[in-house]
């Protein structure tokens, strides 16, 4: 018996140290605007600092690093770095619904939990190509190279995945 309760206590140890963050992990996130009605369980309110708004956001994302094969950073024009995210099948159809079904709603990108933008989702999607387009440091672009394949760099020749709102 006891060795049995020692057996239980080493395999829940085990599985919460999986959880815990590692250093260097970096989370990238992005989470679609929904109903102001849905409880808190579901829902965060946010500031839409591009769209000029205050908006809720699901609290599950859309899309997680889980869906990234590859990856295209590239230098934006306010001084800090952009990626392009290249997603998975699973991620390319997601990213396809989403952009059909949640037009002219908001994209809120995460980074290891800050919000580093947000988008207007203003056309279908079906490349399965998604952006950020700027907010991303240059230690976040390091730990990306290390963790995906980096299919390119530079500045992309066209906005992929949503546009952001100009600033007013």
């Amino acid at each position: 018996m006891k060795t049995l309760r020692c057996l239980a206590m080493l395999l829940l140890a085990l599985s919460l140290a999986g959880f815990a963050q590692k250093h260097g992990a970096l989370s990238v996130t992005f989470h679609v605007e929904t109903n102001a009605r849905d409880t808190s369980t579901f829902a965060v309110p946010v500031n839409l600092i591009n769209l000029n708004r205050q908006a809720f956001i699901e609290k599950m994302p859309s899309i997680t690093e889980r869906e990234i094969s590859g990856i295209f950073p590239f230098p934006a024009s306010d001084g800090t770095m952009g990626c392009a995210f290249k997603l998975d099948d699973h991620g390319r159809v997601w990213l396809d619904t989403l952009s059909i079904e949640k037009k002219g709603m908001a994209l809120v990108a995460m980074v290891n939990g800050r919000i580093v933008c947000d988008m207007l989702i203003d056309k279908r999607v079906a490349d399965g190509i998604i952006s950020i387009p700027n907010g991303l440091t240059n230690e976040d672009i390091t730990i990306l190279k290390k963790k995906f394949k980096v299919i390119g760099t530079g500045k992309p020749a066209k906005p992929t995945g949503f546009e952001r709102m100009p600033q007013s």
